[in-house]
């Protein structure tokens, strides 16, 4: 059996990559001068309930992966992620799940799914934690949320009695709020800005976080050239990989990231996927 070892010591060793990050201070600065308006508490606490919700409904088909072990890790990491993610106000959750699918899924409130197919897929640390990334970075554009315009007030199409429980017509409203959330994740996808702009997103943070970028583009055309892996739902729902993966070497080129020498960790990945 892996020893899991002590939790701090994982979480030192994490933040420890920081430590290599000498980005350009342009590059630095994207997080900071994205949108950051305060929402409103019951647009907050909506959005955190409608997650749960959807997450629910979603997992009602799926088991989750039963090496514990494996996922404190997945959890760890996303949990290293997301401090350079900029939505404090809401806590992210990440659970693998048995699936032969290629794909991760970011629910609204910060509820994340990998499929035990995507892992598998993976080689080292830094290409999880650009999955991870990606799916965090929906999550601090609240694309999902902002398409089904879910929000704590009574107007529009929002949710508006979310977080006070609602009669017969809300739940109805909520259930089919849910199915269309379902619907994005798992058959319509997301509009493709929002996925390039998640795909960039996702740089920041892993660069940030003192991850190889180039790892994440690794990854993405791994599973576009290798015929054997399954990846119908990720072809599906987002937009044409080989489009994906020219936008982000231009933004690593662009950015002088390309002759950067950011941590892969590859041991103690393989530990834990074992």
């Amino acid at each position: 059996m892996r020893a899991l070892g002590n939790r701090v010591l994982l979480v030192l060793a994490a933040l420890g990559l920081a430590g290599c990050v000498s980005m350009d201070q342009d590059f630095r600065a994207r997080l900071s001068e994205l949108d950051k308006s305060a929402d409103a508490q019951g647009d907050v606490e909506a959005e955190v309930l409608f997650g749960r919700k959807v997450a629910a409904r979603l997992l009602g088909g799926y088991d989750g992966v039963s090496d514990q072990e494996l996922q404190y890790y997945v959890n760890q990491v996303g949990a290293y992620l997301v401090q350079f993610a900029g939505r404090d106000e809401i806590d992210f959750h990440f659970l693998i799940i048995q699936s032969a699918e290629i794909n991760a899924y970011a629910l609204p409130g910060g509820y994340i799914f990998v499929t035990s197919a995507a892992v598998a897929a993976m080689r080292n640390e830094a290409e999880l934690a650009g999955v991870l990334a990606h799916e965090i970075a929906h999550v601090r554009e609240k694309h999902i949320v902002k398409a089904l315009d879910i929000r704590g007030v009574s107007t529009g199409a929002a949710l508006g009695q979310l977080t006070s429980g609602g009669n017969d017509a809300f739940r109805v409203a909520l259930t089919q709020a849910s199915q269309a959330a379902l619907a994005i994740l798992t058959d319509d996808g997301l509009q493709q800005e929002d996925e390039f702009d998640a795909d960039e997103l996702a740089f920041y943070i892993l660069v940030q976080g003192g991850y190889d970028s180039q790892a994440y583009l690794n990854f993405l055309a791994r599973i576009d050239q290798n015929q054997q892996l399954s990846t119908r739902e990720v072809s599906r729902t987002h937009p044409d990989m080989s489009t994906r993966l020219s936008r982000l070497q231009g933004l690593r080129e662009a950015n002088g990231l390309d002759n950067l020498q950011y941590a892969v960790v590859e041991d103690r990945f393989l530990t834990f996927k074992r």
